[in-house]
């Protein structure tokens, strides 16, 4: 079997605390691979990065590992975003076209208000992500995923993924809230993510 090659992302802590929960999940799909990594039937070869809490950032940061990996000959089927959530799982099929959140700064102090990520697009305009959605029929799908860092890397990833060596797919799920408090942990969110994956097909 031919493995095919994803790459896996998570956000680095924001607003002062000291984890992010997508970061937390990052590290058990970790595990998972290297308990299967051996096993004939697994599929993949995720290769790992966290990405800044910036607007201007993230994107940049993510583009530059896709250009390092194309550069090792290592083509990617996809990139899956992992992002910081609340009481449940969300896949997000759509990005806003608008930063706009004045209450929150991210982690180099930008505060954005009601500015287009994309200024030939008009403020309400969304843009679809390319992802096989059907794979993760357990999560619930929403349309919104906010207007804070997360939205932004889904609005470039939606309309700028084709521009990236092998034009690779590209889904973001809202990861629920882990630890104290949570009804997850992190290793099940792991594991509901990975049983998705394997429903992708090549």
């Amino acid at each position: 079997m031919k493995k095919r090659n994803w790459l896996i992302t998570a956000f680095e802590p924001f607003a002062g605390r000291e984890a992010n929960n997508s970061n937390e999940v990052l590290e058990e799909i970790k595990k998972l691979e290297a308990e299967n990594a051996t096993v004939p039937e697994w599929p993949y070869f995720f290769h790992y990065e966290v990405l800044p809490v910036e607007y201007d950032g993230c994107f940049e940061q993510m583009k530059s590992v896709v250009f390092d990996l194309s550069r090792k000959g290592i083509e990617l089927q996809g990139v899956l975003s992992l992002g910081e959530g609340h009481e449940e799982f969300k896949i997000e099929t759509r990005a806003n076209n608008l930063d706009d959140v004045a209450e929150l700064s991210d982690n180099r102090g930008v505060t954005r208000i009601n500015s287009r990520i994309f200024p030939d697009l008009p403020a309400h305009a969304t843009l679809p992500l390319k992802f096989p959605f059907e794979a993760f029929s357990r999560i619930r799908s929403s349309s919104n995923p906010g207007f804070f860092v997360c939205n932004h890397l889904c609005a470039r990833m939606a309309r700028e993924s084709e521009t990236l060596p092998g034009a690779p797919l590209f889904g973001f799920i809202h990861v629920p809230k882990t630890g104290s408090g949570g009804m997850f942990t992190p290793d099940v969110c792991a594991a509901v993510i990975i049983n998705g994956m394997k429903k992708i097909t090549p």
